[in-house]
């Protein structure tokens, strides 16, 4: 097989890439079976150049195109079920938060960056929202364990998940794959690719999910139903070889999401009004008194529940009105030989327009958000890269990007605590609450970030390597940000009258109407050595920060299938600014850069002519200012989010991959992850206000032990057609969603198993395959967050699916 062949397809589980042999030219050399998924070599950019995957010095899983499909893959969030190591958790904002290897940012604002990073073709997806329409059309997807700071810049303190596209090829080419599975859901995807001109090839994908029926079903409304589907994403590709030492390619791409959220289930009811809860305590009644009628007396989801579909909501017209659109441009000068010149540039635009997602899992109005964001980003990296004599290989380079973000949210709190709605026993709703029944919050950040970086590989002798890395980032964020007393408030006397009294109590000037900020911020007193003046106004901050990241590591090729690696390397996470419910200024104190230095060994071992890869990789990370979503507390409004850092914490933990091919048509992986995450020093306050102390705490979302088994045997029906069944399962331990630690926020372990049978032909022309998911309909959670207002909730993976794919290509 070519080289070129082999990075076309690249499509493997790294330390044990699978790809499918009916994808690629046999060779005696590389293939190892003639049926079914078989171990192949490939290439992979972690590097950002191509090298095969054995021998990078760096952990990495990848999965081909034809796997995703087979596993159900419809976005990164599916990653969770498939990586050891990998989490995505829900955030209730419709963002969706990863973390890796225990290295997560649990905060939902559109302005925050995840710490892993996620880029297309290398081109980076500035936010995690972003990601949610990137499975396309895709050649594979490579995950890159670790920092990855050198390379990849800012935000890949966990690591990187990088998609590669399939892209147009010398011959035409075309294939459809339909789906039809319960709750009546259509998955419609295809492609076309080939020649236009001698130096121009184009492609073009197009997928359309789409649901009739709703999975979830109203605990207090039977027959009533949420969460229909309706996604599209297409892409279109073109690549034109300008000439013999030149190519262009050029790509737009873009999803939409106009379905029906999910809604959470409410577990627990917690009082969140501050002033109640102490009139409460000090007459010695129990704090659920405080809690509206509606919300006290309304059912609830018991945890321990088997049934994964229920759930609750109130009548609001429910919907996610999403739109993403990329445009990127990729463009390579073989200078000389030895001499290649790449420029990347992307143009990115997200818009979240007026979104009703339900947030506390009540059928009244207790915290549900409106959401409207207007999201741009671009970017453009220039780097250079050649060869330096006989023993080293070199890239210089340098990055820009600039990102703005506007977010509005409107929250509906007719029936909560914090509105201050008076009793009802009745439920007459005769009175309504006396505050008011809205508040928005609002905030507008734009970052701009430069960058320099290189890197080099050093061979020292035949089969010893010493790969070193360094970049410099240089960030600047502007930042403007408040609550607001909603001019649509159309209930009591509004936020605005409560924020003026609190204001005029401490000498402050008041005069907040409908429309203005209400967050408070302290000024100095007119009266020398008086109390600090409370007036309330908009919240403007800039940050700025530099960095320098860096990577140093050294291989040993044992022999041509054994690699031994070690590495030290330093990553970051740049600082950012929260848009969350306020009522303080200091709730909008940036929190500041982060930084993880990584050290990691080791070993990828290929056994049998590699019939068999095992790899394995231990790794000790010393984390400093970790980033998380904390607690403040005010008098008035109770516990109240913030961002903090923790000064000091740890990481470390074992990673075991191994993939076999024992006899013809049989693939087996099995992969796990044994993590350990303390935090060695900070603190936060708890819902009264109290400094709980974190040091000895372990991470959220941060499972001990994730094992991930797959399995696939295909054999030989007749001459012309194959069949075969596969099947995967996945281990997660339990965790928790705060890093507080809370018995109410304990996620339990989870055991999620998959199941398929396929017939196709042997050419792999067409294929038909019945599959299952989640077949023994376990109830687990893939997020839970105290919601703002008087419930605590938490998000359960997809209930038992089951349906039909039918595969066809045109060759």
């Amino acid at each position: 097989m070519t080289s070129k062949k082999i990075a076309i397809l690249a499509a493997a589980i790294a330390a044990g890439s699978t790809v499918r042999a009916q994808d690629v030219e046999p060779s005696t050399e590389t293939a190892r079976r003639s049926r079914g998924v078989v171990i192949e070599e490939v290439l992979v950019k972690a590097q950002k150049r191509s090298e095969s995957i054995y021998e990078v010095p760096i952990s990495i899983s990848a999965f081909s195109g034809d796997t995703i499909k087979d596993l159900g893959l419809t976005d990164t969030r599916d990653l969770g079920n498939l990586v050891p190591g990998f989490s995505y958790s829900d955030s209730g904002y419709s963002v969706p938060i990863y973390s890796l290897r225990g290295v997560g940012f649990n905060e939902a604002s559109q302005t925050a960056s995840a710490t892993v990073g996620v880029y297309i073709d290398e081109q980076s997806l500035a936010f995690p929202v972003f990601s949610k329409g990137t499975n396309l059309d895709l050649e594979r997807i490579e995950v890159l364990k670790g920092p990855q700071g050198t390379l990849y810049g800012r935000n890949t303190t966990g690591g990187v998940v990088n998609y590669i596209s399939a892209k147009p090829g010398e011959e035409f080419e075309a294939g459809v794959t339909a789906d039809y599975s319960r709750f009546n859901t259509y998955d419609v995807q295809g492609y076309v690719s080939g020649p236009m001109s001698d130096t121009v090839g184009g492609r073009i994908a197009l997928r359309q999910i789409y649901s009739g029926d709703g999975w979830q079903q109203s605990l207090t409304r039977p027959g009533d139903s949420l969460g229909e589907v309706d996604k599209f994403s297409g892409r279109a590709t073109l690549v034109w070889q300008s000439a013999d030492d030149m190519e262009t390619t050029f790509s737009l791409a873009g999803w939409t999401d106009r379905g029906e959220p999910q809604a959470p289930q409410a577990i627990a009811l917690r009082l969140q009004n501050a002033i109640t809860g102490q009139i409460l305590a000090a007459a010695g009644a129990p704090s659920e008194l405080g809690l509206p009628d509606s919300v006290r007396n309304h059912p609830i989801v018991d945890r321990d529940t088997e049934d994964n579909r229920v759930a609750d909501w109130s009548d609001l017209p429910w919907q996610i009105n999403e739109t993403f659109m990329m445009a990127s441009l990729r463009n390579e000068w073989a200078i000389t030989d030895t001499n290649t010149l790449t420029v990347l540039a992307s143009y990115s635009d997200f818009e979240n327009d007026h979104s009703l997602i339900p947030q506390s899992g009540l059928s009244v109005n207790n915290a549900e958000r409106e959401i409207t964001v207007d999201t741009s980003a671009w970017s453009l990296e220039t780097r250079l890269d050649g060869i330096w004599g006989d023993n080293m290989d070199w890239l210089v380079g340098a990055f820009y990007s600039h990102d703005d973000v506007y977010e509005y949210q409107s929250v509906y709190i007719d029936e909560a605590s914090s509105s201050f709605l008076p009793p009802d026993p009745l439920n007459l709703n005769l009175l309504g609450p006396i505050v008011g029944n809205r508040v928005d919050t609002y905030g507008e950040q734009v970052a701009d970030t430069q960058a320099i970086f290189m890197n080099a590989n050093w061979q020292l002798s035949d089969s010893v390597k010493l790969t070193t890395g360094l970049r410099y980032t240089n960030e600047k964020r502007d930042f403007a940000g408040c609550t607001i007393d909603s001019p649509e408030n159309s209930a009591g006397i509004g936020y605005g009258s409560l924020i003026n009294a609190l204001s005029l109590a401490s000498g402050g000037s008041g005069g907040v109407s409908a429309g203005d900020c209400l967050i408070l911020g302290d000024e100095p007193s007119p009266i020398p050595g008086g109390p600090a003046v409370r007036n309330a106004g908009l919240f403007e901050g800039v940050l700025e920060e530099d960095n320098v990241s860096w990577r140093l590591a050294a291989d040993w090729q044992m022999t041509d299938t054994d690699l031994l690696y070690a590495s030290y390397s330093r990553g970051f996470k740049s600082g950012s600014f929260p848009v969350l419910a306020s009522s303080d200024q200091r709730q909008y104190s940036p929190a500041t850069q982060e930084r993880l230095d990584a050290f990691e060994v080791g070993a990828k071992f290929g056994f049998y002519d590699r019939a068999l890869n095992v790899n394995v990789a231990a790794y000790y990370y010393d984390y400093k200012d970790k980033q998380l979503l904390g607690r403040t507390y005010d008098p008035v409004f109770g516990p109240l989010p913030i961002l903090e850092n923790v000064p000091e914490s740890e990481v470390y933990g074992v990673e075991f991959e191994a993939q076999t091919n024992p006899i013809d048509g049989l693939f087996i992986s099995l992969a796990s992850n044994f993590l350990q995450t303390e935090v060695k020093k900070g603190s936060t306050l708890d819902r009264e206000g109290n400094e709980v102390d974190l040091a000895g705490n372990n991470f959220n979302f941060a499972p001990e032990i994730e094992v991930t088994l797959i399995a696939d045997y295909t054999w030989p029906l007749t001459n012309s057609l194959d069949i075969g069944v596969g099947g995967d399962i996945s281990y997660s331990s339990e965790t928790n969603a705060v890093i507080t630690g809370e018995e109410l926020f304990t996620i339990d372990a989870y055991t999620v198993a998959n199941a398929r049978v396929h017939l196709g032909s042997v050419g792999g022309d067409w294929k038909a395959t019945i599959w299952a998911r989640n077949i023994t309909d376990e109830v687990y959670t893939s997020g839970m967050f105290e919601t703002g207002a008087d419930t605590i909730a938490r998000y359960v993976g997809m209930t038992r699916t089951w349906g039909i794919s039918l595969d066809y290509k045109f060759n």
